[in-house]
């Protein structure tokens, strides 16, 4: 399999977590939207990443789709998600949060960096990055709530989503995360990255 997109991508990165705490095999293909959108386009019409190229060609595309195939595949006893009831709604509802803090930092960094200065809409990174710090502050109390974990005894799509989260704001709006703003979700985020499957895909650019 190829995983297409940098880890710099939070959905890349997440991606990329779940395959490899599952043991699946893949190359990594690091294209970036920024540089790269004729190849990427040759592979996802949106022009966006990830995209997976499984074994006998069929692209999977959006982390979403790609972390269900990796569940589907690679985790038959659910233990990165339950198969129904509370359990799975509760990592649901994290994932979700988290996934909205990553979204939230993405469109952050595009109005302060992509837009020409004079154009840059402070209103709307203003609204932005308050959403963001109201995710990051639910995932915190989640966080403090939780044991070891954030939900049960061993580690969930919750603990991926909200590291992957915490680290990318801290690369795309370091100024959310300054002072220790949110301890707890740093401490997780310290310990999961001290895992292969974290270490081996953190952003070192």
């Amino acid at each position: 399999m190829i995983l297409v997109g940098r880890n710099l991508s939070p959905f890349v990165r997440r991606s990329a977590i779940v395959l490899k705490t599952l043991g699946l095999d893949f190359e990594s293909k690091g294209l970036s939207t920024a540089d790269d959108n004729d190849e990427i386009l040759k592979i996802n019409p949106v022009g966006r990443v990830p995209s997976l190229i499984l074994d006998d060609g069929e692209t999977v595309v959006d982390s979403q789709a790609i972390i269900d195939h990796a569940l589907e595949v690679g985790d038959p006893d659910n233990q990165l998600l339950a198969q129904s009831g509370a359990e799975r709604r509760a990592v649901l509802r994290v994932s979700a949060i988290a996934q909205g803090a990553m979204e939230k930092a993405v469109a952050s960094s595009y109005e302060r960096n992509r837009r020409p200065k004079e154009k840059v809409y402070k209103g709307w990174v203003e609204k932005v990055d308050a959403q963001n710090a109201s995710a990051l502050a639910s995932l915190e109390a989640m966080v403090k709530a939780g044991g070891d974990w954030i939900h049960g005894g061993h580690m969930t799509l919750a603990d991926i989503n909200a590291v992957v989260a915490h680290d990318f704001v801290s690369i795309a709006e370091p100024y959310l995360v300054k002072d220790d703003a949110f301890p707890a979700l740093a401490a997780l985020s310290a310990r999961c990255n001290e895992l292969p499957a974290f270490a081996e895909t953190r952003w070192k650019g």
